[in-house]
């Protein structure tokens, strides 16, 4: 995954979110769930195909629905899951919308922002507690905390939520370069500093000899959640199929974190031939050491969850800002009740 290269880019998100409104209030095309096969007298009752929309090409960041696969999690809960890959301008958001895809994964703080501009994709479920995202340096910069960032340039997407937001926290000013998603004017300047993913850029960096360290955004106070989420019309039509959706993912993510991967991995591996397993060890480890998908449970987090008082926060956090087109409210864009009892929080959860 380079860093957000998987993500639209603002202006390309707002052009067609201005478009996508007419369809939207026109019925965006939107399908309920349909079985992948006719019924016969006598036959097993045919699986419920859907399909989920990444953000990225296979890899270890979506390791949990490919474990859901290769196990039968999803068969076993009556769902055909065809995962599609993503890749740049793959527009996950848009094709929930419009009803090419039934599920979509991305970050919270996208859909809020395209909640304040009428989008209905509704977060379901959280396969990240904590955005991966970070700032990358060199140990030889001096740089030890955010603050040391102020009067630095840094590489990184135009336009992010994270730059304006920790410029505020820390009372800071930085300037922004377009993050161009390669690595060599990292491994040609000491002094540089670039937007990364934790758990991707410093492997490479650190194979051309450089000693990176970093700083994870979410420790500035702003932290997403990476979701899964659905068109309001898909869960309203389909709540059986967000349920059992739910369900299998959550157990896909917990087994792949903890058990046997080995599938899983080399069906990522044979779609993505970059994803070697070098490489996807130290993504999985670095999930590990920096409790991405489970969270800290000593803060009540755990796979699946979303909190509705954290994502109000985060509401609050970029209206502050400015990004919202118009108040947005957290049933518009969560919708935790087709989690399990024990992963919901409003369910009696910590």
């Amino acid at each position: 995954m380079s860093t957000e290269s998987h993500l639209t880019s603002r202006r390309t998100l707002l052009a067609w979110l201005a478009a996508c409104s007419v369809m939207v209030l026109a019925g965006c095309g939107e399908k309920a769930a349909t079985p992948s096969a006719a019924s016969a007298p006598g036959a097993a009752k045919p699986l419920t195909k859907v399909i989920l929309q990444t953000d990225w090409y296979a890899q270890p960041e979506h390791g949990g629905f490919y474990q859901a696969v290769v196990k039968g999690y999803y068969r076993e809960v009556g769902l055909d899951v065809e995962i599609a890959q993503g890749g740049p301008n793959s527009m996950p958001v848009q094709k929930v919308v419009l009803g090419q895809a039934q599920f979509g994964i991305g970050r919270s703080d996208e859909i809020i922002v395209g909640a304040g501009r009428g989008i209905p994709a509704v977060m379901v479920g959280a396969l990240m507690q904590r955005d991966p995202q970070a700032i990358m340096f060199h140990e030889e910069a001096g740089i030890r905390d955010f603050k040391d960032l102020d009067g630095r340039s840094i590489m990184a997407v135009p336009g992010s939520n994270w730059v304006t937001l920790m410029e505020k926290k820390y009372g800071i000013k930085v300037s922004i370069t377009p993050l161009d998603f390669g690595l060599s004017r990292y491994l040609a300047d000491k002094k540089f500093v670039q937007q990364c993913f934790i758990t991707n850029e410093p492997f490479y960096v650190k194979r051309q000899g450089a000693k990176p360290a970093t700083l994870l955004l979410s420790d500035t106070g702003f932290s997403p959640y990476r979701v899964w989420y659905a068109s309001r019309s898909y869960i309203d039509k389909n709540p059986d199929v967000v349920r059992a959706f739910n369900a299998a993912s959550i157990r896909g993510w917990n087994d792949y974190i903890t058990g046997d991967r080995t599938e899983a991995d080399a069906l990522i591996g044979k779609l993505n031939k970059q994803m070697v397993p070098e490489f996807i060890t130290y993504s999985v480890d670095a999930m590990k050491q920096y409790k991405l998908v489970g969270g800290d449970s000593a803060k009540g987090e755990m796979v699946g969850r979303l909190d509705p008082a954290r994502v109000a926060t985060e509401i609050k956090q970029l209206a502050d800002i400015g990004v919202l087109g118009r108040p947005v409210t957290i049933t518009e864009v969560l919708d935790d009740k087709f989690l399990p009892a024990e992963v919901r929080v409003t369910a009696g959860g910590k």
